[in-house]
């Protein structure tokens, strides 16, 4: 017996490589879709750091994060489940919130 395999009657071509990623690529258009796509969407997405670059985030007012606040008596910063300031200010309850939360009947 022989080993060695016959020569094809047609010759196979190359596999064209994706342009994007440089795999080859198993689509007729020789690009991969998924990479078609991500070339598509590169302007677009380019333009929307753009844009998100430009917009200035707002900063916190005065230094003061989300669980804190100002007295408006001596400027301190409290912490918001403070109820009174060491100056004496009594902070607002709103409305809805428990004042007893270790008593319940």
């Amino acid at each position: 017996m022989s080993s060695k395999k016959p020569k094809p009657l047609i010759s196979s071509r190359s596999h064209d490589r994706c342009p994007v990623c440089g795999e080859i690529s198993y689509s007729l258009g020789g690009m991969h879709p998924q990479c078609a796509v991500r070339r598509a969407d590169e302007k677009r997405m380019k333009g929307l750091k753009r844009k998100s670059a430009a917009i200035k985030k707002p900063k916190s007012f005065g230094g003061v994060r989300p669980w804190e606040r100002l007295c408006p008596n001596c400027k301190t910063v409290q912490h918001v489940r403070k109820k009174v300031c060491a100056c004496g200010h009594e902070f607002p309850v709103r409305a809805g919130t428990r004042t007893d939360e270790g008593n319940h009947d």
